[in-house]
């Protein structure tokens, strides 16, 4: 029984871009306004970077309203936008570029973009074909060692496919790895 692995960098498929702001305000139609205000402004920053309205999802507002005698706003909004593009290039360039928003008056308390790659069926049958051949070669080395040639595999575990980033400065890379199990026969 031995151990083959594989590993491949791809570059991933998908953003996920999550953007927040708050607004605070002690009148309601104030407290609208600003959160409509901003939220255009969202809008047309990424329409003018080149995303679809079809890309951007605006959340329902989150509103809570303080009772408490002594607070300083009476309602308090936590607002969230994303953006789920293919465009990967793009989704990075724009997110770094969100300076720009304070300057029109939004300031985002949070603003993270997360990337996928969801085309795994696409190199999988590559990917194990290299962990077998892998395995086949180990299993050489034992047989040689042992006065032995390998048969055929007696049985196999696939193993779990891993996505992890490929390092912290370009999350956009994925690196994939799968290590497969199997048990060959030795004549």
């Amino acid at each position: 029984e031995v151990k083959g692995l594989s590993e491949k960098i791809v570059k991933a498929d998908t953003a996920i871009w999550s953007m927040n702001f708050e607004i605070k305000s002690n009148n309601i139609d104030t407290l609208y306004s600003d959160i409509e205000k901003n939220i255009t402004t969202i809008k047309t920053f990424l329409k003018e970077k080149g995303f679809e309205d079809s890309e951007i999802n605006v959340a329902p507002v989150n509103i809570y309203q303080d009772t408490y005698k002594d607070a300083l706003y009476r309602y308090n909004s936590n607002n969230q936008l994303s953006v789920y593009t293919k465009k990967v290039d793009l989704a990075k360039a724009a997110s770094n570029e969100t300076l720009m928003l304070v300057k029109k008056g939004v300031v985002l308390n949070q603003n993270s973009i997360s990337f996928e790659f969801s085309d795994l069926n696409s190199i999988k049958p590559e990917m194990l074909a290299e962990a077998i051949k892998n395995a086949r070669e180990t299993a050489g080395q034992f047989a040689d060692n042992s006065g032995s040639s390998v048969g055929s595999i007696a049985r196999g575990n696939q193993g779990v496919f891993d996505i992890t980033e490929k390092d912290p400065g370009s999350p956009e890379y994925k690196k994939i790895r799968v290590v497969s199990t199997l048990r060959f026969l030795l004549k």
